[in-house]
């Protein structure tokens, strides 16, 4: 039987872990940086932990664990921020969802549905009303069928150096 339950600061370690994981799986799938190295990862894996314990114990970020006799099978993240209102959002709240992520093993049993149910219900209860997330191809229907439009024009820049 899976448990889920919200994460705490103890958990900021696995969380970067399995962040690790998860942004390995993505370059693959995008190809957009390519493979990280080992260093790389290391120095990833290190700097998400460092986010998360910041992050949990400010509460601008909360998560939700799959586990499985003990075990971290799956992982949700959302981070709340705030942006100058505008019309589409009129008080400046937005919460993205992030990290929705289950093992390999444990895929097509409902896991990311409960997971992403938990984070919806977690903006929700805070208030938040507009929710942003970027989608990976596997993880595109499920957030469709839930209600998830994509929005084209998002453009990013990265300043390298």
């Amino acid at each position: 039987m899976i448990d889920y339950r919200k994460a705490t600061l103890k958990d900021a370690e696995a969380l970067a872990q399995i962040r690790s994981i998860f942004l390995k799986e993505v370059a693959k799938e995008t190809d957009e940086h390519g493979l990280f190295s080992e260093s790389e990862n290391v120095k990833i894996e290190a700097a998400n932990k460092v986010y998360f314990e910041t992050a949990i114990a400010n509460d601008s970020f909360a998560a939700w664990l799959a586990i499985d006799g003990g075990k971290i099978i799956g992982t949700s993240g959302l981070s709340f921020s705030l942006v100058p209102p505008n019309f589409s959002c009129p008080d400046g709240r937005v919460a993205y969802i992030m990290n929705i992520f289950t093992l390999p093993e444990y895929r097509k049993q409902g896991i990311g549905m409960e997971l992403f149910k938990k984070v919806m219900a977690e903006a929700e209860s805070r208030g938040y009303k507009k929710i942003t997330l970027n989608a990976t191809d596997a993880g595109r229907p499920l957030y469709e069928r839930y209600g998830f439009k994509d929005v084209k024009g998002d453009m990013v820049f990265y300043i390298t150096g």
